[in-house]
């Protein structure tokens, strides 16, 4: 009626091997790829839950997650086989049917396809911005988080890609906590602002923005976040200006309207994409209408928005761009010094997920145990001892019932736990 520990770890064996999918990763990144290619692989939310479902039909792909950034898309699904150029043309194609045999070709060939450990290595590394363009950029593990959360929702994956996001979440949460990786700030914005607070400025301080591209648009973020609300947004054009004014409750000016500003100046930030100087010697003294105490002058434009004489200025506290990536590579070769740190990080996490992973698909073949054993017991009620039964009385069948759903529920229990210890055992070996 039992099954001894060592065939029920046969049995879980079997069923293990049914069971095992492999881990696969298609990556079309910034490393090979210009962004424009990659943009050719970006798929609009409302369209990827019908073109994920027909390509999984199509290829056979139990589970799937795709990730989509501004410099990488990344197809990590479980498939039984290897991925090669060939089947990467396939996959690509299926998702992608607009493309033509040309691009699909080239991208089949230069992608980085990555198999079993090897693709969680690389996850690991994606996730915990190892494989970034900026090494230590915290956005990246966020992307990853809300992909799978997308994949999940929607039944494109499963039971083995919910145990593999589980690792690469906690393997790159341990990164940004305990290295070095993301302490100090590498983007232009952040070292920005960096320099701006640096400058202890009063929180009703007179800020001048110039610009409204992404640059501008954050360090608007920061001023307003952190409590600085006299600022007016300055720019060419009323219409992306007036919005990023509108947007923080900001006053605005159009650039042509700057030489009768007059409302006084404790610091001016400019990002702008003209070829030319924008702030003059003249408009400085202007607007600044000769105030003598000190003036914070940030310059992230290239070439440089602001007149190289109103750096020489005795009462301008002046930054640009060539001292922001002087920082930025600092820091960068501070960060670098943290990879190795990162790296045993991520060789544990291989190892806990190579355990989890055999401890879940032993979980998963013992479930078919308890089942067994209850047809066990049926056939030997049912036909192999159904005449030894029939000359029991009411009473004394009544006991064995209970001897055999005893049995049942206490002592296969013993072998079970038993077997998987010997599993993994086994497993711990190899």
């Amino acid at each position: 009626m039992t099954l001894t520990a060592n065939q029920a770890a046969d049995f879980c064996v079997l069923n293990l091997s049914m069971r095992t999918n492999h881990l696969r990763t298609i990556a079309v990144t910034h490393k090979v790829f210009p962004l424009e290619t990659i943009g050719m692989l970006h798929i609009a939310p409302e369209e990827r839950d019908a073109r994920i479902r027909s390509l999984q039909s199509e290829l056979q792909i139990n589970e799937l997650v795709y990730v989509s950034t501004c410099n990488r898309v990344e197809f990590v699904f479980t498939l039984d086989h290897y991925v090669c150029p060939g089947f990467a043309s396939r996959f690509i194609s299926a998702l992608f049917p607009h493309l033509s045999a040309t691009v699909v070709g080239e991208i089949a060939q230069k992608c980085e396809r990555f198999n079993e450990s090897e693709a969680l290595e690389h996850l690991l590394k994606v996730a915990s911005s190892l494989d970034s363009m900026v090494i230590g950029e915290r956005e990246i593990i966020t992307q990853m988080r809300l992909s799978y959360e997308e994949a999940e929702k929607n039944n494109w994956c499963g039971d083995q890609l919910r145990l593999a996001w589980k690792q690469i979440l906690k393997t790159s949460k341990e990164i940004y906590t305990h290295t070095d990786l993301a302490k100090k700030p590498v983007s232009v914005a952040s070292l920005a602002w960096q320099r701006f607070q640096d400058a202890g400025l009063p929180k009703e301080a007179r800020i001048l923005l110039i610009g409204a591209g992404q640059i501008i648009r954050n360090m608007h973020k920061f001023l307003f976040e952190n409590d600085y609300k006299n600022v007016v947004v300055v720019n060419r054009s009323q219409e992306r200006g007036a919005a990023l004014a509108s947007q923080f409750g900001s006053d605005f000016l159009l650039l042509d309207e700057l030489p009768f500003y007059t409302e006084g100046l404790d610091a001016l930030i400019s990002c702008t994409a003209s070829d030319s100087v924008v702030i003059g010697p003249e408009l400085f003294r202007s607007m600044t209408n000769n105030l003598t105490h000190s003036i914070t002058v940030i310059d992230l434009a290239l070439p440089a928005d602001i007149h190289s004489e109103i750096a020489e200025l005795p009462n301008v506290r002046y930054t640009d761009m060539n001292r922001i990536q002087e920082i930025a590579k600092n820091n960068i070769a501070f960060r670098a010094q943290a990879i190795a740190a990162c790296e045993e990080i991520i060789e544990r996490g291989m190892k806990e997920f190579e355990k989890m992973q055999h401890e879940r698909h032993v979980e998963l073949a013992m479930q078919e145990i308890p089942q067994v054993i209850k047809n066990i017991r049926e056939t030997a009620i049912g036909s192999v001892f159904a005449k030894d039964l029939e000359q029991l009385d009411e009473q004394s069948r009544a006991v064995l019932d209970k001897v055999m759903a005893y049995m049942e529920k206490k002592y296969i229990s013993v072998p079970m736990k038993m077997a998987k210890e010997v599993l993994l055992q086994e497993v711990s070996k190899n």
